[in-house]
């Protein structure tokens, strides 16, 4: 085994340790695995080569079998960390050399997340559909899921008795999850994905490992087909009612990441015009966590509104950068 083939073999299974740290709930697997489990992997492609992915990715699922002895687990490590990676190491091969290194196009970028998220909003559709229906719809059936879920994991007669008061207010909960959770679950999968590549590609550059790749995160953009199928999605979301608008809006919410992504790159570039930049980003970013619901809004907003009127071309000089 070459010395490449070794890195790339201990990355993947750093990276499996990572997710089942993660699953098995411990400290140290909340707070970096939940997240960052596919960040060696990450560093191992983008480091060494497309060409070392199958070595890294065997090394994790082999690890995974070995530390939980269930080949489902393998699996999910598969499906959580290999399946994404595997699609943005091509970050790597799409790479244009130039005058500062590499470069990679703000479409180019934006082309593989779109492809990303329509990976997951297909595995997302496909879930919520194979739900045993029930006649009040998907909805009811999923609460039912997650009520079964929670006497599960608590004693019954907290899940299924209890006051008036708590009831209501655990079917309020239980309502909320329901409509939050299908989503939510399907945008931390594409999250993880481009936040692990992003600092992988950092990392390597700051320690001058692989090659010097500067992505055009500013100039991100979404292809104009994609922007008609997320808008598409959320008028479809709007306009229906039962089960189509339920799954509807699930598939909206995570369509929806690239326009937001867009709208990001919108602020930064609009950002980066001014001298308090640093300032106006730490301001930004407070705002976007502590009223993240309208930050959310306001980005899908302003991305829709910049793939049709062009703002950055319009108003901004462009710049490169990946910071």
């Amino acid at each position: 085994m070459t010395r490449a083939s070794a890195i790339a073999a201990v990355s993947g299974a750093l990276g499996a340790v990572l997710l089942v740290a993660a699953m098995r709930q411990s400290l140290f697997g909340v707070a970096l695995g939940a997240m960052l489990s596919p960040l060696p992997l990450a560093m191992a492609v983008l480091g060494l080569g497309v060409n070392f992915l199958p070595v890294a990715v065997v090394s994790g699922a082999i690890t995974v079998l070995f530390l939980t002895g269930s080949v489902a687990m393998a699996g999910a490590y598969l499906i959580m960390d290999a399946a994404p990676i595997s699609l943005l190491s091509r970050l790597r091969a799409i790479a244009k050399p130039d005058k500062n290194g590499f470069t990679i196009a703000g479409a180019a970028i934006g082309r593989l997340v779109c492809f990303l998220v329509i990976g997951a909003t297909i595995a997302l559709v496909i879930g919520l559909t194979a739900i045993p229906n029930k006649p009040d719809g998907i909805e009811v059936a999923l609460q039912e899921q997650l009520r079964d879920l929670l006497a599960a994991v608590t004693s019954a007669t907290i899940a299924t008795q209890g006051s008036e008061a708590s009831v209501e207010a655990r079917d309020q909960m239980l309502r909320v999850l329901s409509v939050i959770l299908p989503p939510a679950i399907a945008l931390h999968w594409c999250l993880r994905s481009i936040l692990s590549t992003s600092l992988a590609q950092i990392a390597l550059s700051r320690m001058k490992l692989g090659r010097e790749i500067v992505p055009e995160y500013r100039q991100f953009t979404v292809p104009r087909w994609f922007a008609f199928a997320a808008s598409a999605s959320i008028v479809l979301a709007m306009t229906t009612s039962g089960d189509v608008r339920f799954v509807a809006t699930s598939a909206a919410a995570v369509l929806s990441l690239p326009l937001a992504l867009q709208g990001l790159a919108v602020v930064h570039c609009a950002v980066a015009q001014t001298q308090q930049r640093t300032f106006l980003l730490v301001m930004f970013y407070i705002f976007a966590l502590l009223m993240s619901s309208v930050a959310a809004v306001l980005l899908v907003s302003l991305g829709i509104i910049e793939q049709f009127f062009e703002i950055r071309a319009r108003y901004y000089v462009t710049r490169t950068g990946g910071k």
